[in-house]
């Protein structure tokens, strides 16, 4: 990332909770949650852009993954402190629903990025056999990239009934499915 706005955007997001927890007057909170933690999350995330930068330079990680990487760490967190502080006061099912159809956004953006990865160990499905074997690695990720979008639309649909035993179920077949792929596929090379 060289820009340095975006660390603004980094520190903003890490403290954006207890910015809103400031304005509106609500101080129950400790000193660690409100000040602490969005600045260990803020050091973390910008540490994360420089070592992503010169991974990026060496060619061992793509330059457009530095960016999301970096950002991903405080939007999670303030998806999560919003979550746990702005949210607390409605009913529990509104927060399982809005969980829910987050995770499921998740796995389907990832869905969609899967396919159009290279073969790496930091990004992907972690099989060691498809490293060195990229047209494996391609098909592998390309089925993983369709049942990830495939299990993200499913989770929106059925997450909402709060089975979390469906919800674990499939979140094993993201995994187990391309692995059988995977073995399947180097056993007939």
């Amino acid at each position: 990332m060289n820009n340095k706005k975006w660390y603004m955007v980094i520190i903003l997001l890490s403290f954006s909770t207890s910015i809103y927890l400031l304005t509106s007057g609500n101080r129950e909170i400790s000193f660690y949650e409100f000040y602490i933690l969005p600045m260990m999350i803020s050091a973390f995330s910008i540490g994360l852009d420089i070592i992503g930068g010169r991974l990026a330079e060496k060619d061992r990680l793509p330059h457009k993954l530095v960016l999301p990487i970096a950002m991903s760490v405080p939007v999670l967190f303030a998806i999560s402190q919003y979550g746990h502080y702005v949210l607390s006061q409605s009913d529990e099912n509104d927060i399982q629903k809005i969980i829910h159809v987050v995770v499921a956004l998740i796995i389907i953006v990832v869905g969609n990025y899967l396919p159009k990865t290279k073969p790496s160990r930091f990004v992907g499905l972690k099989f060691f056999w498809l490293l060195d074997r990229p047209i494996l690695w391609f098909k592998v990720h390309r089925l993983a990239g369709y049942l990830w979008i495939v299990s993200g639309v499913l989770i929106l649909s059925v997450g909402v009934s709060n089975k979390w035993f469906w919800i674990a179920c499939s979140v094993m077949l993201l995994y187990v499915i391309p692995l059988i792929y995977s073995i399947v596929l180097l056993k007939k090379e």
